[in-house]
């Protein structure tokens, strides 16, 4: 049996359509329809069907799906089996992070992973808009990203790393004096904000509509040193995780209060078809070694690296 139809197959199940499956793989649809008709043909059944939200195994269709995954993942893994230790971790590994996380937390990870794999070179894509997507693709090994469910499914693999308190950052004299502040408080107030599509955004936008209110967007930046600067600005006040808030309020210029039931969790999430999946583990180890540490150092999760 081919081995390029069943990885066909699976990737149009995975991108839920032809068209983005073609894309992904980097063929006209055409080409891509015809080899999953004779994928069908050589099994012998319907292994798809077109629905009103795109294309869904069928039941045939979704009883192989598992098998097809594991069955690709060793032969993708062979290569690895047989090389050298040392020539298993001398590659790329790309990193995706959002640009407040990376800000500080990419200099630890390279400390780290260069100490012990000199041979890993980490290629990082910072900033929040199409991680996920690049994950589930396989343009990025890895990322870590802010999710607002800890139920939150992708077509990849998901490690859940922590929970951490979201806070509004603002200038003393713009900041309730309370140490913490309702959501339909911080609803009211005016936002500066990471722009779409980003989790913690969407997140505030949603409870904006259960609470009868439109978000009072002043400005749009998606980095930590931008936002900041709009804050000091006087224009409006920030919503960041708390690792941010503490360095934003290091000198003392801008206030933290807690958004008392606003949290957001961590997650790495890693591409089910990696080039190097040693490498790849390698990277995630150390990643999760940082939470680890950060963890332990506070006490609490909330105040972990972002």
């Amino acid at each position: 049996m081919d081995l390029r139809k069943l990885r066909y197959f699976l990737t149009v199940v995975e991108a839920g359509g032809f068209r983005r499956a073609a894309e992904v793989l980097n063929i006209a649809q055409p080409a891509l329809t015809r080899q999953i008709q004779a994928l069908e043909a050589e099994l012998g059944a319907p292994l798809l069907v077109r629905g009103p939200t795109g294309v869904a195994p069928t039941g045939q269709g979704a009883a192989i799906v598992d098998e097809i995954r594991e069955i690709l993942a060793r032969i993708d893994a062979l290569p690895g089996l047989v090389a050298p230790a040392a020539a298993r971790l001398c590659c790329d590994i790309r990193l995706g992070l959002p640009s407040a996380l990376a800000d500080v937390l990419f200099g630890t990870l390279i400390e780290r992973v260069h100490a012990k794999h000199p041979g890993i070179h980490i290629i990082c894509q910072e900033g929040a808009a199409g991680l996920i997507e690049n994950v589930e693709n396989g343009v990025l090994d890895l990322a870590v990203v802010s999710v607002t469910s800890p139920k939150a499914k992708y077509q990849c693999d998901l490690e859940y790393l922590t929970e951490e308190q979201d806070y509004l950052i603002a200038l003393p004299d713009h900041c309730p004096k309370d140490s913490s502040m309702s959501i339909a408080d911080m609803l009211e107030q005016p936002l500066i904000l990471t722009p779409q599509p980003n989790a913690r955004r969407q997140n505030l936008e949603q409870l904006a509509r259960k609470n009868g209110v439109t978000l009072k967007v002043v400005a749009e930046a998606a980095t930590m040193s931008a936002q900041l600067n709009l804050v000091l600005r006087g224009l409006g006040v920030a919503v960041l995780p708390r690792s941010v808030a503490r360095l934003m309020q290091r000198d003392g210029q801008v206030k933290a209060v807690a958004v008392t039931g606003l949290l957001s969790w961590r997650t790495m999430l890693g591409a089910r078809e990696c080039r190097n999946p040693a490498a790849a583990k390698a990277v995630a180890h150390e990643l999760r070694q940082i939470f680890l540490a950060y963890d332990q150092q506070t006490g609490s999760n909330a105040d972990i690296m972002d």
